[in-house]
């Protein structure tokens, strides 16, 4: 098995970043976090997505050794990305005993507890204290000239709850005194007098005891020093979320979304180009790649380094406000504060070095960060926090409880079998296989594509009796339509998600025929299409098919009901269609979109009601099938096969499914609908049945998952799929 890389901290906002960058590696990934500023939501996430055989989540405190001793007997680690400390600078002023215990004696154990094992320890530039401006931008050497010039001769720490001697005194006594090797030298405390505050002061600690393992042992490690991280992942599912928040680009946009007033500026008369102070951000993601790229190179037996990471620019508090407001189109109020004690002018960090011997170098601009870090925010105003709200589905007409927080609870009930597929192309017991007799007697054709007959066992017939009856509240009348079983193909092992696109295209068209045929009979008000897939879904015959079911009446599961709401929504928006505009929300959203063409969109609907629901939907306004030319039904084809094979790789097993196509009436009424093609099930995991019981059939429809999250899992298989 591939061995692992161990990410601490990584339910934290970098970490969490970094850990998704490996995960869509197809590398093994182990989290090791307290969750003390952490997410467990992001950890569930994860798991849900890549599963236990890739993604492992380990609640540990670094400060318990037995704990992390155990983790390294549990898997095989093959490096160490460390994001494990706390990193408020004024918090640590206050409680300099915290941050050593868990930036330093935290980081000492994971040391211990992981022998030879590479490290690419997130640092900070912190550890430079405060600069002078011709040393701007930093570099890596700075602090080697400080100690050569004997710049410091005494602690730069600015005033805190405890002095410098008193944080070194702990050093020696916890560190040095419990492990020989790591005493300090007059070196090393050179190097710990530059830090202005005690965060700093423990990061440099933590470089002295990596230093000393490459020294002493050869154990490789990569220092990464950096200043602003900003930004979130693109697929808007994580981002930052700290409570409280400190950071100025997420601190601006807490205004735009009306969490904040306005945003202070603390200080306008530094010596920068505008008078605000000037730092370095780089985008989040660009951290995770520099992470990832590092922890690569030691694995492949690479020397011991220290890296400073950023875009050796830097942006000022009103470029960041300007730019803020630009991507939001928000006037971002903005009010002049008195300057903060110890904020230097200027911030930069020079990343020559990086860029030159591994060749990482910043991508996103700073417009791109804030746009990203936007989207998160919009879309995410309660960060992490689990979804439990009722969202109303307009393609049904009802409200639907999203009860995410449901997803996790534990199961040990009855699990469902997923066959594997059939094998034979023919099956001589199969009675929908060329040439094989049906049931009563009748003979299949040597048919060789789509096939379409009446069904043997029809739910709805044209010559039934007439009748008209009401017994108080109950009524009754005439039953008349038709059933057609429609083969998909004359290969028994096939099935809609392995065929090939012009086969599915085939099948599409006959759908057309189909219902533009039984739509011209004149009792004939509507031909739903649709096919159950797998014995979950109450299907036995494994045989490629689908169905019509042809009513002389308007159904009134899903049609009746969305009529109702086309005619309201129209009345109220403008003559607006809710279909139009549902894909314009979704699109914008782009969370639940699974795949998009020039015709066709996929996606998970915001108010989904089981977990994997799935709609495909036409961009243009198209009433049914008869308005799609050529170009457009072969994009159908091709997005649905994508859509199923997905679904396929979601459980590594084929698919149980349910799909509909639902296109507007055939009784000459124009409803100025818009076409849609359903996929549900009753799964809610591998094996998993979505029992719709109790509240379900007598309250309202609970889906135990997040539509964002069910789609993400989606994506994920459909990027195995073709990976593979």
């Amino acid at each position: 098995m591939q061995g692992a890389v161990l990410v601490t901290g990584g339910a934290g906002y970098i970490g969490s970043h970094t850990v998704r960058r490996l995960l869509e590696d197809n590398r093994r990934v182990v989290v090791l976090d307290n969750l003390s500023t952490g997410h467990r939501e992001v950890m569930s996430l994860f798991s849900r997505v890549y599963g236990p055989k890739q993604f492992c989540f380990e609640e540990v405190n670094l400060l318990d050794a037995d704990s992390i001793q155990g983790v390294f007997e549990d898997h095989e680690i093959v490096g160490i990305i460390d994001f494990a400390a706390r990193s408020l600078v004024a918090e640590s002023q206050k409680t300099p005993r915290l941050y050593f215990d868990n930036n330093v004696i935290a980081f000492m154990n994971l040391i211990t507890a992981s022998h030879d094992v590479p490290v690419v320890k997130s640092s900070t530039a912190a550890t430079y204290g405060d600069p002078d401006d011709e040393n701007i931008p930093l570099v890596e050497t700075y602090q080697r000239s400080c100690v050569d010039k004997n710049i410091f001769p005494d602690s730069q720490l600015m005033e805190a709850a405890y002095d410098f001697d008193t944080i070194i005194g702990w050093y020696n006594q916890e560190i040095a005194g419990k492990n020989s090797g790591f005493e300090l030298t007059e070196e090393n405390r050179s190097y710990l007098r530059i830090p202005t505050n005690v965060y700093g002061i423990t990061k440099v600690m933590d470089e002295i005891i990596l230093d000393r393992c490459d020294v002493d042992c050869g154990r490789h490690y990569i220092s990464l020093r950096y200043f602003n991280a900003a930004g979130a992942d693109s697929s808007r599912l994580i981002g930052e979320d700290h409570n409280p928040e400190t950071h100025l680009i997420p601190i601006v946009l807490q205004v735009v979304s009306g969490k904040r007033d306005k945003i202070k500026i603390f200080g306008n008369e530094y010596e920068t180009r505008d008078g605000t102070a000037v730092r370095d951000y780089i985008s989040v993601q660009d951290l995770a790649e520099a992470h990832v790229l590092c922890m690569d190179h030691l694995i492949a037996g690479g020397s011991s380094k220290t890296y400073n990471l950023g875009s050796g620019l830097g942006y000022s508090v009103k470029e960041i406000i300007e730019t803020a407001r630009k991507v939001t189109g928000h006037p971002i109020p903005a009010e002049d504060d008195d300057p903060r004690s110890g904020d230097p002018a200027t911030l930069i960090a020079n990343s020559n070095l990086i860029k030159e011997e591994m060749g990482w170098e910043v991508k996103a601009s700073l417009e791109e960060i804030i746009e990203s870090a936007w989207h998160w925010h919009r879309l995410n105003p309660e960060g992490y926090q689990v979804k439990q709200e009722e969202r109303f589905n307009p393609f049904w007409n009802r409200w639907v409880n999203i009860a995410a927080h449901r997803s996790s609870r534990p199961w040990s009930g009855e699990t469902q079998s997923m066959d594997s597929g059939e094998t034979k192309k023919y099956d001589e017991d199969c009675y929908l296989c060329p040439k094989n007799t049906r049931v009563k007697g009748d003979v299949n054709p040597d048919y060789s594509s789509v096939w379409t007959f009446v069904n043997d066992f029809s739910t709805l017939v044209m010559d039934a009796y007439e009748t008209s009856e009401e017994h108080g509240p109950y009524k009754a009348h005439t039953s008349k339509g038709i059933c057609e079983v429609i083969v998909y193909s004359r290969d028994h092992s096939q099935m809609m998600s392995t065929m090939y696109v012009d086969e599915i295209a085939n099948v599409v068209d006959e759908w057309a025929k189909i219902y533009q045929r039984l739509g011209e009979i004149e009792e004939i008000k509507y031909p739903l299409i649709f096919e159950n897939r797998g014995n979950i879904m109450g299907n036995s015959q494994p045989h490629p098919h689908g169905q019509v079911y042809a009513y002389g009446s308007i159904p009134d599961l899903i049609l009746k009901p969305q009529l109702e709401v086309i005619e309201d929504y129209k009345d109220k928006n403008d003559g607006n269609c809710f279909v139009c505009d549902a894909n314009k929300f979704e699109i914008e959203d782009s969370r639940r979109i699974l795949a998009k063409n020039d015709s066709m969109v996929a996606y998970v609907p915001y108010a989904a009601q089981f977990p994997y629901d799935v709609m495909i939907v036409p961009i243009t306004h198209a009433s049914s099938l008869l308005e799609l030319d050529k170009k457009q039904r072969m994009d159908l084809a091709g997005i649905l096969k994508r859509v199923l094979n997905g679904l396929d790789e979601l459980f590594k097993s084929p698919y149980h499914y349910s799909l509909a196509l639902i296109q507007t009436p055939t009784d000459d009424i124009d409803y100025d609908f818009h076409m849609q093609l359903h996929i549900t099930s009753l799964l809610r995991g591998p094996g998993l049945r979505k029992h719709v019981v109790g509240a379900d059939i007598f309250g309202r429809l609970i889906n135990p998952s997040d539509p964002n999250h069910t789609a993400e899992e989606i994506r994920h298989a459909m990027r195995q799929h073709y990976r593979s």
